[in-house]
């Protein structure tokens, strides 16, 4: 569970963004040259990835359009609208999005998406 409430307290002081893991944690990203109200840092996924029914693998994923979510920046402006909390960082990408704000995509080698 991610408590937005909590994040949203930790900007009233003046603080414009916050840098969460997928978790939810405070993280420290230092000075990131980034704009806009919601970043999302990812990784390319490097495990296998298999399409499995009935205990049978009837497939292999590509991964080259697979991310692994690490963490998001969040401007205050993005907090004060969200739902006091949310499941996980799939349903805070969702929710981010509902609210009318673009998520900006950063990838560790290619920069922005």
């Amino acid at each position: 569970m991610i408590d937005i409430r909590a994040l949203r307290k930790l900007t009233e002081g003046g603080k414009d963004h916050l840098d969460i893991d997928h978790a939810g944690a405070l993280v420290d990203r230092g000075e990131l040259n980034v704009e806009g109200p919601a970043v999302l840092f990812v990784v390319p996924v490097t495990d296998a990835v298999k399409v499995v029914v009935d205990d049978l693998v009837l497939d292999s994923l590509d991964r080259d359009d697979l991310w692994s979510i690490q963490g998001f920046r969040l401007e205050h402006e993005v907090l004060l609208v969200l739902q006091d909390e949310v499941s996980d960082p799939q349903s805070l990408v969702e929710a981010v999005a509902a609210a009318g704000f673009v998520w900006q995509v950063i990838h560790p080698t290619t920069g922005v998406l």
